[in-house]
């Protein structure tokens, strides 16, 4: 998805955007889906959801991806390992986790709350197809 394919999708009339499967595991030398929030949350700015899924693993990933302009972060495969190790409480454990990451992330981070969030809080390396070059 790149930030054309979003401008697309909202004058289709979409109800949000689903930021997933870029890069990564899938294909060598293609943007990562972190890589590819910014400028898909710039176009919409605001207008419908930015909704960010894949690679969160920490809480610390759910700070990026909201400073780079998600409105929520969907996190399947701990929540699905949780499961399966203790049911219910499980989920709730691997939630808690997130959680406390977040919020530990974010006071080191100096944000009082998620909307003290900002783009300006972290720097995430982008390929340059060399390289690494910071975004």
């Amino acid at each position: 998805m790149t930030a054309e394919d979003a401008l697309e999708a909202m004058v289709a009339g979409v109800d949000g955007i689903v930021v997933s499967n870029h890069g990564g595991r899938q294909l060598d030398g293609v943007p990562s889906t972190l890589e590819m929030l910014p400028e898909i949350a710039d176009v919409v700015k605001g207008r419908i959801p930015v909704v960010f899924d894949g690679g969160i693993s920490t809480g610390s990933d759910v700070f990026k991806a909201l400073a780079l302009g998600a409105d929520l972060c969907l996190i399947g495969r701990y929540a699905l390992w949780g499961l399966a190790y203790d049911g219910q409480k499980g989920v709730e454990a691997v939630l808690h986790i997130l959680e406390r990451e977040l919020w530990r992330t974010m006071v080191l981070s100096g944000a009082s709350s998620i909307s003290k969030i900002s783009r300006s809080m972290v720097g995430i390396a982008k390929r340059d197809g060399f390289g690494v070059s910071k975004l």
